[in-house]
């Protein structure tokens, strides 16, 4: 079964003053299925030219000593991948490696405890 969050989208075909496009109309979180995405749109019962865009990686891609660095995340809603991009923004296209580590150690720490 497919994982990752799903976005239906609608083409639109030119308009006067636009340019053909691909509309986003439905979001489907993670715990949705392709076959959900498919009823869901049925649901709507409007005809026109659909696809299904399934998002279950992102990839932060940052120069590191001249070399390009890749690092993929899992993104289960469009919430989480609106996250994602306020904090590639706040934190200038770096990474805050120093951070997340501080706190998986504490988030590790906190399990022990328990």
């Amino acid at each position: 079964m497919p994982h990752g969050f799903f976005t239906i989208e609608q083409w639109k075909g030119p308009a006067p003053d636009a340019k053909p496009q691909w509309i986003p109309i439905l979001h489907l979180d993670s715990s949705q299925s392709l076959t959900k995405a498919l009823e869901a749109l049925e649901q709507r019962g409007q005809s026109g030219l659909y696809r299904v865009m399934q998002t279950q990686r992102c990839i932060w891609a940052e120069m590191d000593q001249g070399k390009l660095r890749l690092h993929g995340s899992h993104v289960s809603s469009p919430k989480n991948l609106s996250d994602l991009t306020e904090l590639f923004e706040s934190e200038g296209g770096r990474r805050p490696v120093k951070r997340a580590r501080e706190e998986r150690a504490q988030a590790k720490a906190n399990k022990l405890k328990k």
